[in-house]
């Protein structure tokens, strides 16, 4: 049943209970219901068809609302991890692309070590840019389960490093926004480990409620100094600390026996 129907029934319904009550009083219940009694009457039959007609109707509708709100800020999300993909691809990706094949051209003129240095920074970067675009491409096609096994299973043939993940969640328990975010930040955190920890191993868990969830991402590498755990600089932690808070979530990164802990928990 469309929104628009049960409009139409909750505003009929009332009208043509009363209508029909007054026609069968004052035409057949007339000679056995007296004028007071069915005065009386009156309300308690709309009440009485208020509860068991109209309240189901409410519900159907308050949830058909809440579908649709679903679905807009679903369209909403895409719409624009469609705009960011495509400015990737327009821009940074083609620069990337660009800049590659001239410092191909470099080496050949005047080769050096630093040309190989620079060609693998590119290189790494385009990579990144290309996988970010598949992703916000094709995210919304995949669970938060497929995608955190998904980028686990990348992290682990890229790095050779096992994760010891812990999954105590179900995939009902989030919205899509949750799910972009968290995505996003562990895709962000094993990024981070993968390139600048120099990790061994690696703890993964996520954890939820209907109505709360914690993740936690911990490794043994090197990690930041104290000063930097919270400094303005560190763009990747800035950024993740600024997906909790859209998630309205809380975001912590903390240095203990030897270990890196990223956590982000919403209650």
């Amino acid at each position: 049943m469309s929104s628009k129907q049960i409009k139409w029934l909750i505003l009929t319904i009332p009208t043509l209970t009363i209508g029909i009550w007054e026609y069968l009083r004052h035409t057949i219940l007339l000679p056995h219901v007296s004028m007071e009694l069915g005065n009386w009457l009156s309300p308690v039959i709309v009440f009485l068809v208020t509860i068991t007609l109209l309240n189901p109707l409410f519900q159907a509708y308050d949830h058909l609302s809440q579908q649709l709100k679903k679905e807009r800020e679903i369209k909403q999300v895409m719409a624009e991890r469609e705009r960011i993909a495509r400015e990737l691809h327009d821009g940074i990706a083609q620069t990337l692309f660009l800049s590659s094949v001239q410092v191909e051209k470099l080496k050949s003129i005047a080769p050096h070590e630093q040309w190989r240095d620079l060609q693998q920074s590119l290189h790494h970067i385009q990579e990144y840019v290309r996988r970010s675009i598949f992703t916000l491409k094709t995210e919304n096609q995949l669970t938060l389960t497929e995608q955190l096994q998904a980028l686990i299973k990348q992290f682990q043939l890229d790095t050779g490093i096992s994760i010891n993940y812990i999954a105590d969640f179900q995939d009902n328990h989030f919205t899509q926004k949750e799910v972009w975010e968290i995505t996003a930040c562990s895709n962000e955190a094993l990024t981070n480990i993968h390139k600048h920890a120099y990790a061994t191993s690696v703890n993964f868990g996520l954890r939820s409620t209907p109505s709360s969830w914690y993740l936690m991402i911990e490794d043994n590498g090197i990690g930041l100094e104290k000063d930097k755990l919270h400094s303005a600089n560190s763009f990747g932690l800035r950024m993740m600390e600024e997906r909790a808070i859209e998630c309205h979530a809380q975001f912590s990164i903390s240095r203990e026996n030897k270990k890196t802990k990223v956590q982000i928990t919403k209650e």
